[in-house]
């Protein structure tokens, strides 16, 4: 008896442990079918949305705008572009930096002063000839000193209105001129009419133009040529410098050309050593206005010589370029000749 209600219980114990386990199975079962299935409904949903928006996208692309009847595959590439409609350039910050066309433009001479010449002892010196020539700035090997915007008499002109060069009337010295008197001498004049309120003339008055420092042409220079005994050379040094003026009527025609100031060259050489001189074509860079002058790195004519009589040579031979250019060059060969001969101290 007693080990039959043994065995009883030992059966109601196995079949409540079997009955538990095949529970458990069963709830972890329903659990990942759950898990399972929630991640093919999203996966499912994801992949509708998706073919859904190509859809739409691929109507959009295929429908052309109303009232256009261009090509459709022209809007499909449109909207491959990014659209710059939009962009805000207030907030784009403008490049201020000054340009600059080439490297070696960058201001290398400014503040430069010149190197000081050798000194003579003037009784070594035995005065040779003093000689007036022409810079003609059409000439392309005086190019240098038309540059656009960097021209010679833009430097001159800055430098006189900054009161670091003394204008003069006169070619010896004498008379100073203030900056008003010497830009009324360089702007020329034109005549404008005044009418009454009938339309008829009843006077007139002159009217000053603006001056543009590249309607300067050609200078002039005035130059000593000194023979040193002792060393056996010939030395040349500018004194003068001046521009060449056109003489303009009220009616547009010139008449002829004036000499509106002169400069000191010994004064012009310290603003024109901290001025650069750029020449692309001939690869001259950092090179200053006062090294051109010092080295005669220019083409001039000659134009008159020291002589009693104290004519140029225009003046000499009138409405005759030929003539003139002849005894030009006829000056400049007795100057070679000479220099030939000299005996040269070494």
């Amino acid at each position: 008896m007693k080990k039959s209600i043994i065995l009883a219980l030992f059966v109601l114990v196995s079949f409540g442990i079997s009955t538990m386990l095949q529970a458990q199975s069963t709830h972890k079962k329903k659990k990942k079918a759950h898990h399972t299935g929630g991640a093919r409904s999203k996966a499912v949903a994801d992949s509708l949305a998706a073919a859904a928006t190509a859809d739409s996208m691929a109507k959009l692309a295929a429908a052309p705008p109303q009232g256009d009847t261009t090509d459709t595959s022209k809007h499909v590439t449109d909207m491959l572009v990014a659209d710059t409609s939009m962009l805000s350039y207030a907030d784009l910050t403008l490049d201020s930096t000054r340009p600059v066309d080439g490297f070696y433009k960058i201001p290398l001479l400014r503040g430069a002063k010149p190197f000081a010449l050798p000194a003579e002892n003037k009784y070594d010196i035995k005065f040779y000839k003093r000689l007036w020539r022409t810079i003609d700035l059409t000439d392309s090997f005086n190019k240098i000193f038309a540059m656009p915007g960097e021209t010679l008499m833009g430097v001159i002109m800055d430098a006189i209105k900054a009161e670091k060069l003394i204008p003069y009337a006169d070619e010896k010295f004498t008379s100073r001129l203030t900056y008003t008197k010497l830009m009324r001498k360089m702007s020329d004049s034109s005549v404008v009419p005044e009418f009454d309120s009938t339309g008829v003339q009843i006077g007139s008055h002159s009217v000053f133009n603006a001056f543009n420092p590249e309607s300067i042409t050609k200078f002039e220079i005035k130059e000593d040529i000194f023979y040193d005994k002792v060393h056996g050379r010939l030395i040349t040094q500018i004194v003068g410098l001046a521009p060449v003026l056109k003489i303009k009527t009220s009616a547009g025609d010139y008449v002829g050309t004036t000499h509106p100031f002169w400069l000191y060259f010994p004064q012009c050489r310290y603003p024109f050593a901290s001025r650069e001189v750029y020449d692309t074509q001939r690869d001259i860079y950092n090179v200053s206005y006062d090294d051109v002058f010092i080295q005669h790195n220019f083409k001039t004519q000659i134009v008159k010589e020291s002589s009693p009589d104290d004519l140029s040579i225009e003046a000499k031979f009138p409405n005759d370029e030929e003539r003139q250019k002849k005894e030009s060059d006829r000056i400049e060969k007795d100057l070679r000749d000479f220099q030939k001969k000299l005996w040269k101290y070494k």
